[in-house]
């Protein structure tokens, strides 16, 4: 520092008078250099300064204003050591703490001032509140619900409204509710938030409900509260209330639609199946951000126009537009849905030509590897999988399922057994994967294994559908009889699709007896032949095996019930 400086000058003296001080504050207000104010530091410790609580609290506060990590613990290093500091800049440091998301500091922090017996204030609380919700605290969330209540900040509702938010954010939707109940006058924040809790948690008629309630108590929706209310629309997909809240926006706030409530009006008639209005609205939009494109190219992706959404990309591309993930998410679902290995590789292309590494996220290389093996190109969805550094329990699930698709059991059974050692439980999916593999691989055993494997060693209960592969795969290898023990045993009835799949296998086999016992099983338990593609497969069996007289009662009965077909199939030749 300068022999001149003017921080000397007013150092130097040992005794602090009025102007010094306020010089010293104002020196602080002006200090945009952490160099020059850690030198203030300096200062302050050498003279004894730093002991006067008002410099401390503005040297704390300077610290604080500034973005970075260590500023902030410097600025609780100084209050620590000062002697006498009030709420208020206490309050500073668990907010500095609170900017930089280091919500354990935080609450750290509010229970040393508690425990030297200051007296917290209704921001000390909301902070605090807001720190248990960054790190989902909800046994100190709690608990400082209930010091609340001691402290007699019920009716406080920049209190309360924390609270509401924290209680969202740990999914405890009740607790929010009675918190919103509970509080005398509220204000248009609490309204919101208490929308924001039912829309985020898939209680969308709940959001409808007190946004109804919310104007009968003479309180306008402003565009936080029309987000909340339209993404409740979009959940129920309930079109006229949607076209009622657009309505409320252009009557009350039309100088006040910003680009988030087009984009959400945009999702609502999107996913309520209004098309044309949410065209519209894209159009008429003056501004229009990466959010407002993909939400078109989502809504054409709803209408499955899949054509018209990569088209609408490609405009996107020419406005200057930069695609985020999510855009690039929703362009890579759109080519799974259409199975073409050219545009599989116009993806792959456009990725490496724009170099978008920050589109390497997990759930990024998991679209692309279900992208890839569904335009045929399973190779490349391999090589995906074994670039990834971290891998999901989706990511070898997709893995799984390619390779089934592609008829590679051997290879599909190695990456689950891989998966197994790396510690990954397997879901239904997974098990529903393999297991259909091996019934187009023919390898009985090997889907046995896992079939047992399912129920005794991972203690999962089978659904129909892995049933259904099991059955198929019993039946493709010949063990008719093992397919027609497994079906009587299901714990519930099977469908009529598992029996003809084991008459088909019966007739392939030539096991007419079995048909017999089937056919007797089906009718005693009322489940007998319901429709013309029922009598037909069994006819054609009795048929194949010389059964004539049986052949000639399945057609009297179908006769009787109606059930012959009057439009027969027929083939053309044209003739060039």
């Amino acid at each position: 520092m300068p022999p001149n400086s003017p921080y000397l000058r007013i150092f130097s003296k040992n005794k602090l008078e009025v102007p010094h001080l306020q010089g010293i504050i104002t020196h602080f207000s002006r200090c945009k250099n952490k160099q020059k104010l850690l030198q203030i530091h300096a200062q302050l410790i050498t003279t004894g300064i730093i002991q006067n609580p008002p410099i401390a609290s503005k040297l704390i506060a300077s610290f604080a204003s500034f973005s970075l990590p260590t500023t902030i613990s410097i600025a609780h290093s100084i209050a620590t050591r000062v002697e006498g500091l009030d709420t208020f800049t206490w309050n500073t440091i668990i907010r500095g703490y609170l900017d930089r998301s280091n919500g354990k500091q935080a609450l750290l922090v509010y229970s040393h001032i508690r425990s030297i017996g200051l007296n917290v204030d209704s921001y000390s609380l909301q902070f605090v509140i807001k720190a248990c919700g960054l790190i989902s605290a909800v046994l100190q969330g709690k608990q400082i619900h209930a010091q609340k209540c001691k402290l007699g900040f019920s009716s406080e509702v920049i209190v309360q409204t924390a609270l509401i938010n924290m209680y969202s954010l740990f999914g405890e939707v009740d607790f929010a509710q009675k918190v919103f109940d509970e509080t005398p006058q509220r204000d248009i924040v609490m309204w919101n938030s208490v929308l924001a809790v039912y829309a985020q948690h898939n209680l969308a008629y709940q959001a409808l409900v007190y946004a109804r309630a919310m104007v009968n108590a003479g309180l306008r929706l402003n565009g936080v509260s029309v987000v909340s209310v339209l993404s409740a629309c979009s959940s129920l997909k309930a079109l006229r209330e949607g076209k009622v809240v657009h309505g409320y926006l252009i009557r009350h706030l039309i100088t006040d639609i910003d680009v988030i409530v087009y984009n959400t009006l945009i999702d609502m008639y999107s996913k309520c199946g209004s098309l044309w209005n949410a065209h519209q609205i894209f159009r008429v939009m003056s501004i229009k951000n990466v959010v407002s494109w993909t939400s078109m190219i989502n809504a054409y992706s709803y209408s499955n126009l899949f054509n018209e959404a990569l088209t609408l990309f490609q405009e996107m591309e020419g406005e200057n537009v930069t695609p985020d993930e999510i855009t690039m998410l929703s362009i890579v679902s759109i080519c799974s849905k259409l199975g073409s290995s050219e545009l599989g590789d116009w993806i792959d292309n456009y990725i490496k030509k724009n170099r978008f590494k920050k589109f390497q996220s997990t759930t990024m290389l998991n679209a692309l590897m279900d992208m890839y093996a569904k335009c045929g190109n399973i190779k490349k969805a391999c090589e995906v999988f074994d670039w990834m550094i971290k891998r999901t329990l989706v990511s070898w699930t997709t893995i799984i399922h390619g390779l089934a698709m592609h008829g590679y059991a051997i290879p599909a059974l190695l990456r689950f057994s891989h998966m197994q050692r790396e510690g990954f439980k397997p879901d239904g999916v997974v098990f529903l994967s393999i297991l259909s593999a091996c019934s187009h691989a023919g390898l009985a055993d090997e889907g046995r294994k896992c079939f047992n494997s399912m129920i005794q060693e991972y203690h999962m209960k089978p659904g129909r559908e892995h049933y259904g592969c099991m059955i198929d795969l019993l039946c493709r290898g010949g063990l008719v009889n093992e397919a027609f023990e497994l079906v009587c045993s299901m714990p519930e009835k099977p469908d009529m699709i598992m029996w003809r799949m084991l008459i088909g296998a019966c007739r392939n086999q030539g096991d007419i007896s079995l048909v017999d016992e089937i056919s007797s099983h089906l009718n005693g338990n009322g489940m007998g032949p319901k429709c013309s593609e029922d009598y037909g497969l069994l006819s054609n069996v009795y048929a194949e095996a010389g059964q004539w007289v049986r052949v000639k009662e399945i057609r009297k009965e179908m006769k009787i019930k109606g059930l012959m077909k009057l439009d027969p199939g027929f083939s053309s030749v044209e003739a060039y």
